[in-house]
């Protein structure tokens, strides 16, 4: 059995034979870590560790023809940088740290409307010449191929326009410019990924809202119910039909007071549960039994040793296996403090509980 036919089962709550697997994402310096105690230098973790990885066809899925990216200025440890999406920010040199932002594109309605050249669904340039060339070779290797990035997303779209602050009080300040933007990126994806869809064969649909913290959303029930349910019960209204796909949703920190709306929306399932926002997916599990739960194992047990991952696994994945429609795997990407030895025996352990749970 195949990760993508193992995978297919268990979104639609089955317990095949073979358990897919594979992680959201690896920092850059946990791959370093890898090959310095022993990964194969010529191959991707993935491939090493044997288990799959998510694809993505290669397509321009945000502004085209994207802004210049440029170096505004520098010191010894940090850049001032204008990166393809207009964003100025500044990024350490040397290290993976998450960029201070310091200003966006649109801070009004005009802003917005000066930008909408740059987000044509129709730009030639946004697709490779051969689309079903491309998702072969990524499911010849037994990949997932995911459709959606970042750029299906109703808050997360919006703050990479506007920042985390201007969006905030955009709400309350100018919520015309808030729908303004909904309403065209609604009709933007729609348009975009139909032609693609039908060309395509996708393993599942991926959105992005990064729209927690650890104590709850950033905005509350309401606001997502008045600016973000519309859209997405009618663009996946119209996914859905088109892809035969189920819809996944990303969002980090404590996302309760999201998953009835989600599902409401038409989503299916969710990832991925951190457990440093107070995320017991086995509570989530009781709470939800028909939600597809992604992740939810905490990666700082994973970087303890084979005793606290054995403590980790063993007081989560019986449960969650027994109960379907729940793809293993830690609560974001993997960090550096994972050894490579620890991580292949997190994988192993996984296997071994999964096949015991199948008796």
């Amino acid at each position: 059995m195949t990760h993508r036919e193992s995978l297919k089962q268990i979104l639609n709550g089955g317990r095949p034979e073979t358990l897919c697997q594979f992680e959201w994402g690896y920092w850059s310096e946990t791959v370093e870590r890898w090959r310095r105690e022993g990964m194969p230098a010529d191959r991707q973790p993935w491939e090493a560790a044997g288990i799959t990885h998510y694809h993505r066809l290669p397509l321009h899925t945000r502004f085209y023809p994207p802004f210049e990216r440029k170096v505004l200025s520098e010191t010894e440890d940090n850049r001032i940088i204008q990166d393809e999406n207009g964003i100025v920010q500044e990024v350490a040199r040397n290290r993976t740290t998450f960029p201070r932002f310091l200003k966006h594109p649109v801070e009004n309605l005009a802003d917005f409307e000066a930008l909408k050249p740059r987000l044509d669904p129709r730009s030639a340039g946004r697709c490779p010449p051969d689309l079903a060339a491309a998702a072969r070779e990524v499911t010849s290797r037994d990949g997932i191929l995911v459709m959606g990035e970042v750029e299906i997303s109703f808050f997360g779209w919006h703050r990479d326009l506007m920042g985390v602050e201007n969006l905030l009080t955009g709400f309350y300040d100018q919520p015309a410019l808030i729908h303004a933007i909904s309403r065209q990126h609604l009709e933007y994806l729609k348009t975009f990924y139909a032609p693609i869809a039908r060309e395509v064969k996708f393993d599942f649909i991926f959105l992005w809202e990064d729209m927690s913290f650890k104590n709850g959303p950033l905005i509350s029930p309401a606001m997502v119910r008045e600016f973000m349910l519309p859209y997405y019960r009618e663009l996946i209204g119209f996914f859905k039909p088109l892809t035969g796909c189920r819809v996944l949703v990303d969002s980090d920190g404590d996302v309760r007071q999201l998953i009835p709306l989600f599902i409401e929306a038409g989503v299916d399932g969710m990832l991925p549960f951190e457990v440093a926002a107070g995320m017991d997916i086995r509570e989530i599990r009781r709470e939800y039994p028909d939600l597809i739960l992604c992740g939810g194992i905490d990666k700082r047990e994973i970087a303890k040793g084979r005793g606290a991952i054995d403590r980790e696994l063993e007081g989560k994945l019986p449960v969650l296996f027994e109960s379907g429609r729940y793809l293993p795997g830690m609560d974001h990407h993997v960090p550096p403090e994972v050894g490579w030895q620890d991580f292949l025996y997190y994988l192993s352990k996984t296997r071994d509980l999964y096949k015991m749970s199948r008796r």
